[in-house]
Parts: structure tokens; C-alpha cells; sequence
């Protein structure tokens, strides 16, 4: 592996009524503003422009989409890391509770890296390894994933992404210019 993009794995993994199931799940619940952790006020907040709205999981969909995440986690794990040694066969162990992502037009998510302490509550110890991001739907424009500001990454449903979760890897989601964009993150540890 040559360059940094190398590291950004995707894979289409989530079968289509995998993700509609999912979306009638959830397309009708109470959402909430998404908000950043500012380490200097000890905090969150969100910017009263353009943040999208997030919803935490139930147990039923982290069972659900579980299966689909942890196939991706081995895919990345395997072509990645083909160690034969069982040691360090498996750089991660578990991943966190999945967080719902519901852009509508006019939001987006700012530049930022997921080197995410705030996911670790004392009962949970470390620091997120890998991100994950699933895609549930289409039939929206613009809310492209962009790394360090150009480099787009083309997403379509039932793609999971698996990228470094450190600053090396800054990214965004372009703003929503019509339509309602559906994703999922969690961060494996």
C-alpha cells in the first residue's frame, strides 16, 4: 500500500431489504441535532447551520446490522493485516453502538477526524481504530463523503466503509442539496 487513500476500504455488504427494513425503522423516530465535543468547554454543541440530525440505536438494529459490520471488519482485517501470526490476527475487537445519520437539504458534517476519547466512558477502554460508515439509501443529491477536501468517495446502499479513525484522515460530508441521506457510524476498538 502506497498511498493514504489505500486505507479507505469499501465493500457493499448490507443487503437492499436489509436497509429498507432499517429505514422504516427509524425514518419516522425523534431525531436530535448532532453535536461536536468542544474539549476547551468540556462540552457539546452544535453550530445552528447546516447539522444534521442523529438518532442513537435500539438493540434489535445493532443486532441487525451487526452481522453486515463485523463482514466488513474481517474484510479490511484480511486484506490489510494477512497475518499468520494469531497474536495480531485481529487488530480490533468490537465496535461501538451504532449512531444514525439523517441528512436532509441543506446540512451536512463539517471536516473533522474521529480520534473520539468521549466514546469511552470508563466501562469501554481505548481509542477508536477503524471508523465505519453505512450507507442505507439513495435518491439524493450532493452529501458526497470527501477526504482531506478532494477526494471523494462514490457511496451507494449497502456500502460499509472502513477507514483509520486519526487525524490522518480528515473528512466531511458535502452539503445535501436535495432529497434525505440515511447513514450509520460506528468505531471499532
Amino acid at each position: 500500500m502506497d498511498k493514504i487513500t489505500d486505507y479507505i476500504y469499501v465493500t457493499n455488504v448490507i443487503p437492499s431489504h436489509i436497509c429498507e427494513a432499517v429505514l422504516n425503522e427509524i425514518r419516522d423516530k425523534e431525531w436530535a441535532k448532532h453535536s461536536w465535543y468542544s474539549y476547551a468547554a468540556n462540552d457539546y454543541e452544535s453550530k445552528p447551520e447546516k447539522e444534521l440530525d442523529v438518532l442513537t440505536t435500539t438493540q434489535e438494529l445493532q443486532d441487525g446490522l451487526g452481522q453486515y459490520i463485523f463482514k466488513a471488519l474481517q474484510e479490511y482485517m484480511i486484506k490489510y493485516n494477512p497475518q499468520d501470526d494469531d497474536r495480531i490476527k485481529s487488530f480490533v475487537k468490537t465496535f461501538t453502538p451504532i449512531r444514525f445519520n439523517r441528512y436532509s437539504t441543506g446540512t451536512m458534517m463539517r471536516e473533522h477526524y474521529d480520534h473520539i476519547h468521549s466514546l469511552f466512558d470508563g466501562e469501554r477502554k481505548g481509542i477508536p481504530i477503524l471508523s465505519i460508515l453505512g450507507v442505507l439509501n439513495e435518491g439524493y443529491e450532493g452529501g458526497e463523503f470527501v477526504f482531506f477536501g478532494h477526494h471523494e468517495v462514490p457511496l451507494k446502499a449497502g456500502d460499509i466503509m472502513v477507514f483509520p479513525s486519526n487525524f490522518i484522515y480528515p473528512h466531511a460530508v458535502k452539503e445535501l442539496t436535495k432529497g434525505e441521506r440515511y447513514t450509520f457510524v460506528s468505531w471499532a476498538f
